[in-house]
């Protein structure tokens, strides 16, 4: 089957970033599927690269973490008008599948749909335009009742949809009754972190020694909402335990100077890191954190660090509730605190019981094994795929 894969954010392992597209394309290359992936970059030309079987063509569409959302929109759509010409160049397409966010790359698969008989499957990782419309992001009525509109459009035009989690699957099949749904996670790469013991090396590069480490990786982003993780490192400043903080993005520089503002010496701040240096923070981590701001939209995500955390067998942390909270207390890998004085009365079992963190951590890989393995996931996938297409 000929697969025209369509996703804005394509990375490779040695870029960082979020791995799905990139794995899931390879799942599909290694059983058969024949996969072009049509992504962006920050180049000014348009390129083409044979990725481990992979055909990718790059498209030239500048994107930062730091843009604010009417240039990010710009860029949302500027990928859909370049995408769309660039699919009607392929020929013997079997299929579309089209990931969001952004929810204008539903435009990409109608036009292939109705223009060229193209079924397509639509991933839908993000409740837009839920989200920006919660987070006050998206004011104008006429803005809202558009999108809207066209979310519907996208689902029930689609031969089947994605959801990132049951609660995104939940949402799709309210408004798209007829089409069928498959939940497909992200991943949990069991191969790439390894669950073992700290290195001593990386303990004192990163000067943790005798500290009980908790790590964040990934975006410093309004939806993050990491100025409640400064207040909470503030609360525990006096037991031994640090903060380090890596990522980029637009509120990054308003965290750092609220915790300057707080003189605190627990937390600290990186630019981010390549693949090995990411590794080695992971490895020396006894927690991760999972971080969403308070709007209900986004505690329906599938973030991929939180597969990482798993994968790696850390205990988890979040600020919020949803699956992922339900999730990490059933299965007794991480708890939910909601407030700095709630972090400061749970954290310091884990500190004191060092049997009780392992138990944690351990349960942590075993979730990783047992439901969210690349291969787990990646076969839903492909089976739903097969079913609908024969």
């Amino acid at each position: 089957m000929r697969v025209l894969y369509i996703h804005q954010y394509f990375r490779r392992p040695e870029e960082g970033g979020s791995l799905r597209s990139y794995y899931l394309a390879k799942e599909l290359v290694d059983n058969g599927f024949s996969v072009t992936m049509i992504t962006a970059h920050n180049q000014k030309h348009r390129a083409r690269k044979l990725v481990e079987g992979i055909d990718v063509i790059y498209l030239p569409v500048a994107y930062s973490n730091e843009m604010n959302f009417s240039t990010r929109s710009k860029a949302f759509i500027k990928f859909m008008i370049l995408a769309t010409k660039e699919s009607f160049s392929h020929r013997k397409i079997d299929l579309c599948y089209v990931m969001t966010t952004p929810l204008s790359t539903g435009v990409v698969a109608l036009f292939n749909k109705f223009l060229f008989g193209r079924p397509y499957i639509f991933e839908v990782g993000d409740l837009w335009p839920t989200v920006p419309i919660e987070m006050g992001l998206l004011e104008a009525r006429w803005k809202q009742k558009l999108l809207t509109w066209l979310e519907g459009v996208f689902y029930r035009h689609a031969r089947g949809l994605v959801g990132l989690s049951e609660s995104i699957s939940n949402h799709l099949q309210l408004i798209a009754p007829n089409i069928p749904v498959q939940t497909v996670t992200n991943v949990s790469d069991c191969v790439r972190f390894e669950f073992v013991s700290k290195k001593d090396n990386w303990i004192e590069k990163y000067d943790v020694k005798d500290q009980f480490v908790i790590s964040y990786t990934g975006t410093f982003g309004l939806a993050n909402d990491l100025s409640h993780w400064v207040n909470f490192a503030k609360a525990v400043q006096q037991l031994p335990i640090k903060f380090l903080m890596v990522g980029e993005g637009a509120e990054k520089k308003m965290v750092e100077k609220q915790a300057r503002d707080l003189e605190l010496t627990n937390i600290q701040f990186y630019e981010p890191m390549n693949k090995s240096q990411i590794l080695e923070v992971i490895n020396i981590s006894d927690a991760m954190i999972i971080s969403f701001a308070s709007f209900k939209s986004l505690h329906t995500g599938s973030p991929n660090k939180f597969f990482d955390a798993l994968a790696a067998g850390k205990l988890v942390v979040t600020n919020f509730d949803g699956w992922i909270g339900e999730l990490i207390e059933s299965e007794s890998c991480g708890f939910v605190a909601n407030s700095a004085e709630d972090f400061a009365r749970k954290i310091p079992p884990f500190l004191r019981q060092t049997d009780l963190l392992k138990t944690c951590q351990e349960n942590s890989r075993r979730l990783a094994e047992e439901r969210f393995d690349l291969k787990i996931q990646s076969k839903k996938q492909q089976d739903f795929i097969r079913q609908l297409f024969n």
